[in-house]
């Protein structure tokens, strides 16, 4: 039995590889953006990620990304 979801493991290793919309998880993973968004809170309150916020062209652009405990639990679970 795992203390993580699969689903919230799958989306630290997305964001292992570098920062991501919460769209582009949601679609390489498969899953619905719903759903995404509900993990990634999850994962933003747990401590795992953080939401990095910059405005472009007028529009403000939101990219998730791993923090280093969400780094210490993948390196735990034996995923990383």
């Amino acid at each position: 039995m795992s203390l993580v979801g699969e689903t919230k493991v799958s989306i630290l290793l997305e964001l292992a590889d570098g920062p991501k919309h919460g769209y582009q998880i949601a679609d390489n993973l498969d899953i619905s953006k719903g759903g995404v968004y509900n993990h990634i809170q999850d994962l933003k309150e747990e401590g795992m990620i953080t939401l990095l916020e910059k405005q472009e062209g007028g529009r403000g652009q939101k990219t998730y990304e791993i923090t280093e405990n969400g780094r210490l639990l993948l390196e735990a679970l034996g995923e990383q």
